[in-house]
């Protein structure tokens, strides 16, 4: 089904999140240590392993 606005994907949770992480966070340079605490990781590599490859 596509959206309004012509999004063809299904909206999830998960897709949120990374948006958050990557768009929200890592281009605007907040340190990776604040992105994982944001996130909730209980390890830095998680995070790292994720988004490492934004920046």
């Amino acid at each position: 089904m596509i959206g309004v606005v012509g999004i063809e994907k299904n909206l999830i949770t998960h897709i949120a999140r990374r948006t958050f992480a990557s768009t929200v966070l890592l281009y605007n340079n907040v340190p990776m240590e604040i992105v994982s605490e944001l996130l909730g990781h209980s390890d830095m590599k998680i995070t790292q392993d994720s988004y490492g490859k934004v920046v």
